[in-house]
C-alpha cells in the first residue's frame, strides 16, 4: 500500500528535519575547513592534506563502524557521532599546530565514519512504500538546499566577523541535530541474522553484486563521479583564486551554486518519479544524467568569470540530482532493506576512496606536473569514461533486468 501524501509519514518528516539541520552544518564545515586551513597553514600540500584526513578513517574503520550500527540500530550511534563533532570543531579554532589542527581533523572524520551509512539506514527505514523516488528526490534536495546557503553562510560569516564566531555556528548546528535525532523514534531494532553464521561478509557482498547485475552500472559510473568530486574542492579554491584572483570567501559562492542547481534539478526529477518507475527507464536516465553532469562541469575550465562558473555550476548540478535519486531508487529496488546495509558497507568505502583519490589527485597541480586546466580533464574523464560503456550495454543490461526476479522473490544463497 502506498502513500497518497510523502510528507504524511510522521517518520519521514522527522528524520527529514534532522537531515536539514545536519545537512546545513555539514556543508558549512566543508566551506570552512579550506578558508581556515588556507589561512593558518596555505593552500597548496596543506589543503589536500586536510581534506584526505577527513576521509581516512572512513577507509579504515568504515566495517566497524556499519557492525555497530547493525547491532545497534542507527540512531544511537548518529547521535553520538553528530554530539562528537559538535565537541571537535572549536579545537579548529584553538589548535595551536598543524599536528594537533589535523588530529581534530581525523577526529571529525571518524565521526563521518559513523553518520554516513547511520543517516542512510535511518533514512531507507522512513521512506513510504511505493514512493523511493520521490522520498530520495526529497533527501538531495534537502542536502542540496543545504549546499546552497551552508558555504555562502560560512564565506560571509567569516568576512563579516571571523572564523572563530563561524565555527561556533556551526557548533551550534550540530548541537541542534543531535537533539533533534535525540526525539527521533525511528530507530531500527537490532535485525536477527538471516544469514549462516559461516556466511561471512565478504561472501554475502559477492554474492550481491552476482545475483544483481544492474549494481555494476551503478558502482563504476558512481565511484568515478566520485574521484571527479574529490578533485573539485581543492579545483574550485584554486580556480576562485588563479584563475578569477578573488578572495578566499568567494569560493563559497561556487559551492552555493552547484547546490542551486542540484536543487533544481530536484524539482525534475520530482516531475520524472513516476515516468522513472519502470527500472529500464531510470537505469537509462541515471547513466544519461551522470554524463551531462560530467560534460557540464568540465566546461568550467572555460569559464571567463566568476558568474559563468557559477552558471555551469548550476547547469551540471541539475543532471546530478536525477542521478543520485535514480542510484538509490534503483539499489532500493534491487535489495531488501538487510542486503542494502551490506551493499553500503560495500561501496561507502569504495566512494570514500574515489573521493580520496580524487582530492590527492590534486597533488599533480600543485606540484606542477599539471596545468589547472589539464588537471580538470584528468577530473572530468574520470566521471564521462566509466559511463560510456554502460550506455552502449544497455539493452543488454534492460534485458537481464527483465529476467531478474523481483526484490520480495530474491533470497540470500
Amino acid at each position: 500500500m502506498t502513500t497518497s501524501n510523502l510528507w504524511g509519514s510522521a517518520a519521514f518528516r522527522r528524520i527529514s528535519l534532522v537531515l536539514v539541520v545536519h545537512s546545513f552544518g555539514s556543508w558549512m564545515l566543508v566551506a570552512a575547513l579550506p578558508l581556515i586551513v588556507a589561512a593558518r597553514f596555505g593552500a597548496g600540500a596543506e589543503l589536500i592534506g586536510s581534506l584526505v584526513l577527513r576521509l581516512l578513517p572512513r577507509l579504515l574503520f568504515a566495517p566497524l563502524a556499519t557492525a555497530l550500527i547493525r547491532s545497534t540500530g542507527p540512531r544511537i550511534p548518529v547521535l553520538c557521532a553528530i554530539a562528537g563533532i559538535a565537541a571537535a570543531i572549536p579545537g579548529l579554532a584553538l589548535a595551536p599546530d598543524a599536528m594537533t589542527f589535523q588530529a581534530i581533523v581525523i577526529l571529525i572524520g571518524l565521526a563521518d565514519t559513523v553518520i554516513a551509512p547511520g543517516l542512510l539506514a535511518l533514512r531507507a527505514a522512513s521512506v513510504p512504500p511505493g514512493r523511493n523516488m520521490e522520498a530520495n528526490t526529497a533527501f538531495q534536495a534537502i542536502d542540496r538546499f543545504a549546499k546552497i546557503f551552508g558555504p555562502p553562510a560560512t564565506g560571509i560569516a567569516a568576512a563579516a566577523t571571523s572564523i572563530s564566531t563561524t565555527l561556533f555556528a556551526l557548533t551550534l548546528a550540530h548541537v541542534v541535530a543531535a537533539s533533534l535525532l535525540l526525539r527521533h523514534a525511528g530507530n531500527q531494532p537490532p535485525r536477527a541474522p538471516s544469514v549462516s553464521g559461516t556466511l561471512n561478509f565478504r561472501q554475502e557482498a559477492i554474492a550481491i553484486m552476482r545475483d544483481n547485475p544492474l549494481l555494476w552500472a551503478l558502482l563504476l559510473p558512481a565511484l568515478g563521479y566520485m574521484v571527479s568530486l574529490g578533485a573539485l574542492q581543492p579545483f574550485l579554491f584554486w580556480l576562485n583564486r588563479d584563475q578569477f584572483h578573488l578572495g578566499p570567501e568567494m569560493w563559497t559562492v561556487l559551492l552555493g551554486a552547484q547546490g542551486l542547481g542540484a536543487l533544481l534539478g530536484a524539482l525534475v526529477s520530482n516531475r520524472l518519479a513516476r515516468a522513472l518507475y519502470d527500472m529500464g527507464t531510470l537505469l537509462i536516465a541515471y547513466l544519461v544524467a551522470s554524463l551531462l553532469e560530467g560534460i557540464s562541469t568540465f566546461a568550467l575550465i572555460f569559464a571567463p568569470n566568476h558568474g559563468t562558473a557559477m552558471a555551469l555550476l548550476i547547469i551540471g548540478g541539475m543532471p546530478e540530482m536525477v542521478a543520485f535519486a535514480a542510484y538509490f531508487t534503483l539499489v532500493q529496488r534491487c535489495l531488501s532493506l538487510e542486503r542494502q546495509t551490506v551493499f553500503y558497507a560495500l561501496t561507502l568505502p569504495l566512494m570514500d576512496l574515489s573521493l580520496a583519490i580524487g582530492v590527492l589527485s590534486g597533488a599533480m597541480h600543485t606540484s606542477g606536473f599539471m596545468s589547472l586546466g589539464q588537471f580538470w580533464l584528468f577530473a572530468s574523464a574520470c566521471t564521462v569514461l566509466p559511463v560510456l560503456p554502460f550506455l552502449g550495454w544497455r539493452g543488454r543490461i534492460a534485458d537481464r533486468l527483465m529476467a531478474a526476479p523481483s526484490q520480495k522473490d530474491q533470497r540470500r544463497p
